[in-house]
């Protein structure tokens, strides 16, 4: 069975540039729709940045406990859209994409053609 890794096995882990120290710190999340906030402690530096520590905290919640932090904002399990095929950056939906290439707000878009507006499309 694996053991969690002490303070400093973590230290030892951690890529610091040089000229900074590692630290536990206690970062908060809070959902931008209903208000409820998750805290855990992680693992950063001296070098990093406010936004760059809490980039640390939302990739987490994003990536292991099905957060939707992006863009558009951070949204917990029960806040966020369930929708298939949702871009986790942007929140663009599956029928919100382009027309033409399919691909979400994140593109550009520059080569697409775009469908003609007309009187029928505006009603």
């Amino acid at each position: 069975m694996d053991q969690p890794l002490s303070l400093t096995e973590l230290l030892a882990a951690t890529p610091v540039p040089p000229g900074t120290g590692a630290f536990p710190c206690q970062i908060g999340v809070c959902c931008d729709d209903c208000g409820v906030v998750v805290s855990h402690d992680y693992l950063v530096h001296t070098g990093m940045t406010k936004a760059q520590r809490l980039g640390v905290a939302r990739r987490h919640l994003t990536d292991n406990e099905a957060w939707d932090c992006g863009e558009a904002g951070d949204l917990c399990p029960s806040c966020k859209g369930d929708e298939p095929g949702m871009c986790p950056a942007c929140d663009t939906a599956v029928i919100e994409r382009c027309v033409d290439c399919g691909q979400c707000r994140c593109d550009t878009h520059e080569q697409c053609t775009r469908p003609a507006v007309t009187e029928e499309t505006t009603r």
